[in-house]
């Protein structure tokens, strides 16, 4: 259940990448399980409560993020794996900047 909600909650548009969560420890911190989202489930039945730990990316609204995230796991969870969500708590942790190569892409100059 919980690489089905950690999947689901990466989808959102906002939450960072595993390795641009990680921060300075990169590769160590993904390896040492330090990156995002952390996931917690309790599944009793057909019924599930989720707590989610997530990194935003800059300039993103964290709240928005979070509301996005709780929303599209609970539809994941009933879609994919016929489970109602009684509760999906969602908390942002840490805010990031944009890996570079993605934000140098996206960037334009002003001429």
């Amino acid at each position: 259940m919980q690489r089905l909600t950690t999947a689901a909650a990466r989808e959102v548009d906002g939450v960072a990448a595993a390795a641009d969560s990680s921060g300075s420890l990169g590769a160590l911190g993904s390896a040492l399980g330090r990156d995002y989202p952390r996931v917690d489930c309790e599944v009793a039945g057909n019924r599930v409560r989720a707590s989610v730990q997530i990194a935003t990316v800059w300039p993103y609204p964290a709240a928005q993020v979070a509301a996005a995230v709780r929303d599209h796991v609970r539809d994941r969870l009933a879609e994919l794996a016929d489970l109602h969500a009684d509760a999906v708590h969602v908390s942002v942790e840490k805010v990031v900047r944009a890996s570079s190569t993605a934000s140098t892409s996206t960037r334009r100059r002003v001429q």
